[in-house]
């Protein structure tokens, strides 16, 4: 049965069905209760004692305020839940075994080193998070959490979660550096394709039992000056999309020069999306204009985001705060123009967003000057405006029909929900490029 997601994230109930780091206290069955002693006896009863819990990490407390009103199957709101969590203990300064204990249950059935050493599911994740995936590798309608921890391509290691009997639940672990995912197009398996220096291979885990299996390559070749096509290695894999763990709340202080706004917030759109696809944000196109212009007018607060995860995310403020948080540097001196615009629907909900093409200028220190271009996307959401902010857009192609082309040729979509956004990959539909006003957009 499907429930409310908001009928799930009652304060209390959340915090314990997350990070317990016990289990809970159950009731004593009656044989174990002290009995009372007879009228004349002496003997003093004492109160059956109750046990200590260790600190619990808890989640944030406005977690799941600011999601889509849609229902929810229990395993979105577990990985939710899950994500949540697992960016909280990241921050906990207690030791790990602490920190982590209770996120999920450990049925691995994977080694991740070659030597057969088993690490402790802590361990791995204490390495950190990166970004996750989801593929249903048995076919049975739930997909499963792929979870990509570790701060370099050395030390990467995948986890690979699924929702069993109401809770997360380990099921393999493998090596992810220099790699990416893949799933099959006809078996109940994950593939891994590995690329570096002329040295490529392609691995499978296959799921049996409710587990991935241990590693099996299945090709390898080297001192190659181009690596074999996917394609011709596995006819019909498709390449599984990877999502950062944190929605663009990283430290981006260096840029910014103050405090991350949200440092902490976990990125579950992708997860909110799996059934339903994107959240309309809006139905009225004049509404969305009106509240944006006012917004660029210093009329009224515009919240600044994250679109890339890399900087921009600096939440509320005016207009003009916003593009020199969004682009400045410490100890430099930054001015920053609207160089076009357009207005274009970029979710499919029917309400136009705002794209602006901005130009920045800047001395750092008396040094030479520089200029970039960035991209920003407008949404107006319940009154408020939302600005997202992407430093890598600048060189792509924007189309009529809310799609973008990168320098690559990949073809993506955004998915966005107030504070939080996502890139996810579609097929390529061929639709005219939008055409840019210059200058900035008038009522």
């Amino acid at each position: 049965m499907r429930k409310k997601l908001s009928c799930l994230l009652l304060s209390g109930a959340l915090a314990l069905s997350l990070a317990a780091c016990a289990p809970a206290e159950e009731e004593p069955s009656p044989s174990l209760l002290p009995s009372a002693p007879p009228p004349e006896s002496s003997v003093q009863v004492l109160a059956t004692p109750e046990p200590t819990l260790s600190p619990e990490p808890t989640v944030p407390p406005d977690f799941g305020a600011d999601l889509p009103d849609r229902d929810y199957q229990p395993w979105q709101v577990g990985y939710m839940e899950f994500l949540a969590a697992l960016l909280q203990a990241e921050q906990d300064t207690r030791e790990v075994e602490t920190a982590y204990a209770g996120l999920a249950v450990d049925e691995r059935g994977v080694c991740c080193f070659d030597a057969g050493e088993k690490l402790r599911m802590t361990q791995v994740m204490a390495m950190g998070s990166e970004c996750y995936s989801l593929h249903d590798v048995d076919r049975d309608g739930v997909p499963e959490l792929f979870v990509k921890y570790g701060d370099c391509e050395a030390a990467f290691t995948y986890q690979c979660y699924a929702w069993r009997d109401g809770q997360v639940v380990c099921i393999g672990e493998f090596y992810g550096g220099h790699s990416s995912l893949y799933a099959h197009p006809d078996k109940s398996t994950v593939l891994r394709n590995y690329g570096q220096m002329g040295c490529a291979a392609m691995y499978e885990y296959p799921m049996e039992g409710g587990v991935l299996t241990e590693e099996r390559e299945m090709f390898s070749e080297e001192d190659v000056r181009e690596y074999t096509p996917i394609e011709e290695i596995v006819p019909g894999a498709r390449y599984m999309e990877y999502y950062y763990t944190p929605g663009g709340s990283r430290d981006n202080s260096f840029f910014t020069g103050r405090t991350p706004y949200a440092l902490g917030s976990a990125l579950v759109l992708p997860i909110c999306d799996y059934y339903d696809g994107p959240a309309a944000t809006g139905h009225s196109t004049e509404t969305a204009r009106r509240a944006i212009l006012a917004a660029l007018n210093g009329e009224r607060e515009v919240y600044g985001a994250s679109g890339d995860h890399f900087n921009g995310d600096v939440g509320p403020g005016t207009w003009e705060e916003y593009i020199q948080m969004a682009e400045g540097r410490p100890n430099t001196q930054v001015t920053a123009r609207v160089a076009a615009y357009t207005w274009v629907d970029m979710n499919g909900d029917s309400q136009e967003e705002c794209l602006l093409k901005m130009e920045t200028e800047g001395v750092r220190e008396g040094a030479v000057a520089w200029t970039g271009e960035t991209i920003l996307v407008l949404s107006e959401q319940g009154g408020t405006v939302y600005a997202y902010y992407f430093g890598h857009y600048f060189q792509s192609t924007f189309c009529e029909d809310g799609t973008i082309l990168d320098d690559y040729g990949k073809t993506c979509r955004l998915s966005f929900w107030k504070g939080q956004c996502y890139e996810y990959a579609v097929p390529d539909t061929s639709a005219p490029a939008v055409k840019w006003a210059d200058g900035s957009p008038a009522g």
